[in-house]
């Protein structure tokens, strides 16, 4: 019997299904349950007493102990122990560098680290398993004496909110707004959305899936992270609180979803890659000129000089499950927008990461018919980002962390996903390809790959400082983990061209138009 949900901290594990133990012993203290379930199932007889294939797991603060040998399964906040036994330092190093800015209790020091993000503890704090930004800090980051701050509370549950709160307003250590009550935030509020983008980067940035994060609000309006805390065990297993409805609401899901069992999903992959037009002078040309109500071809906007712009070129093609479509579908495309800009004056269509001063191009990717996992997305960043990272030009790092940090992602109508870490890989269709393959086996294969490099801390920082030499240290590892799987011969000529060219020490050449790289233009027409 499979479909349910682990709560285990240490050698401690409680097993919650659909009819079991949530529902039986709802409300009771997690210290009640130690000794009755220390190292047993905590439901009835007729159940593993250990995770099974296709049941997940949520990881306190002291990790997960055990003496079986034990089948794959799916794992929330599998960093919890490292999270939770690291120092405020170490925490706060973790949040800038995936460009978080991080409230500091300092107004100057604060400022200076949303200027940055913006263009670029104790044993019983261990144990709580919360991690202040601010030294010297109380369990509530806000409340300290002489200062009036404006605090929000977001709770995620997989990277997704499950509550926004506004937290009453401190100052000289009293409250200071109506009866001391958090006012809960609804979708619909202007400030919901920035809240939930920041709180996820951060949970995400302390290897989390789960968990609640502090944030600060300046006069200004800028938000800053203050701190990051594990759910409370003893609410987990509360039916009532937010916590233990998003457990039960998970333990409904896994009957009908089987989460990383390695079979063929049907999943559908899109894209929306972007480029730039550069006159003769390599001066960026507006795409708006020639692109604006286009089908399948328009253009974005970007922030300059304080005013919208849309300079930059976008592609949409249709969705497809097939890698050799999608490519097909971007060429298509490509053809069609040379229609409508005319030769003269010449101009260079550029892509990649950064090819123009100023301007960070994505090539983002969508994915539907796939749950959103934070295991899913540390997979998309170490076998897609990764990879893209090595071959991209020397220069293209720096458009990191304030574009192209690790595990960004977006919701779409669709009911699918965006991933937006990645560089616009117009710059090369062979890096194109590759990544749409590597995409599709992530999704299909999330259960049985091995190597996730994006867990390890040498590897995120060289991803970052932009270090091609010590990031090819995890490739052999990525091969390795790609050809175990059962996806891996539909999707290999696409993925060994890439690997390939990493090995040769290539990188693509962001000065060549990408309408030659495509067929659209011949090299000596232009």
């Amino acid at each position: 019997m499979g479909g349910s949900v682990w709560i285990v901290n240490g050698i401690e594990r409680i097993r919650i299904s659909v009819s079991g133990m949530l529902e039986q012993d709802k409300g009771k203290d997690w210290d009640k349950y130690e000794d009755k379930f220390k190292d047993k199932v905590g439901v009835s007889d007729d159940c593993s007493d250990v995770p099974v294939h296709g049941d997940v797991i949520i990881v306190g603060g002291k990790g997960y102990i055990s003496t079986e040998t034990l089948p794959k399964y799916h794992a929330l906040n599998d960093g919890a122990s490292i999270f939770a036994a690291e120092s405020e330092d170490a925490i706060r190093r973790r949040l800038r560098r995936a460009g978080v800015a991080v409230w500091s209790g300092n107004r100057s020091e604060s400022s200076r680290a949303s200027a940055s993000a913006s263009a670029s503890g104790s044993e019983s704090e261990r144990a709580r398993g919360s991690r202040s930004t601010s030294p010297g800090t109380s369990a509530n980051p806000f409340e300290q004496p002489g200062v009036a701050h404006r605090g929000f509370r977001v709770s995620l549950f997989q990277l997704l909110p499950i509550m926004v709160e506004r937290l009453p307003l401190h100052g000289s250590s009293v409250m200071m707004r109506g009866s001391g009550r958090s006012e809960q935030l609804q979708e619909e509020d202007s400030r919901y959305r920035p809240l939930t983008r920041l709180a996820a980067r951060a949970l995400y940035a302390c290897g989390l899936d789960c968990g609640s994060v502090f944030i600060h609000a300046d006069e200004q309006g800028r938000l800053f992270v203050a701190s990051v805390s594990l759910p409370p065990s003893q609410q987990l297993l509360d039916a009532e609180s937010i916590w233990g409805k998003a457990v039960t609401q998970l333990a409904q899901q896994l009957g009908d979803i089987r989460i990383g069992s390695g079979q063929q999903q049907q999943v559908l992959l899109g894209a929306d890659p972007e480029f730039l037009l550069l006159s003769e002078s390599g001066k960026v040309v507006s795409a708006f000129r020639y692109l604006e109500g286009g089908h399948g071809a328009g253009c974005d906007s970007v922030l300059i000089g304080g005013q919208i712009k849309y300079s930059v070129a976008e592609l949409r093609p249709a969705p497809t499950d097939s890698p050799a479509e999608l490519a097909r579908n971007i060429q298509k495309l490509l053809q069609l927008a040379a229609k409508r800009i005319p030769d003269q004056p010449p101009l260079r269509w550029a892509a990649g990461g950064m090819p123009a001063a100023g301007f960070s191009l994505g090539g983002h990717l969508h994915l539907s018919g796939v749950p959103l996992t934070g295991r899913l997305l540390r997979l998309l960043d170490s076998y897609i980002a990764f990879p893209l990272a090595m071959i991209e030009s020397p220069a293209e790092h720096k458009r990191r962390p304030r574009y192209g940090n690790l595990g960004d992602f977006r919701l779409q109508p669709h009911g699918g996903f965006e991933y937006r870490t990645l560089p616009s890989w117009l710059v090369s269709p062979l890096a194109a390809k590759a990544a749409f393959a590597l995409a599709l086996l992530c999704a299909r294969e999330s259960g049985t790959l091995e190597a996730c490099p994006s867990a390890e801390e040498r590897y995120i920082d060289a991803y970052y400082a932009g270090d091609r030499d010590a990031l090819r240290g995890c490739l052999d590892d990525l091969a390795a983990s790609i050809a175990q799987t059962k996806s891996y011969r539909e999707l290999a000529g696409w993925i060994e061209p890439l690997l390939a060219a990493i090995r040769s020490g290539r990188t693509w050449d962001t000065g060549i138009d990408i309408r030659v790289k495509w067929g659209i233009l011949r090299a000596d027409a232009h």
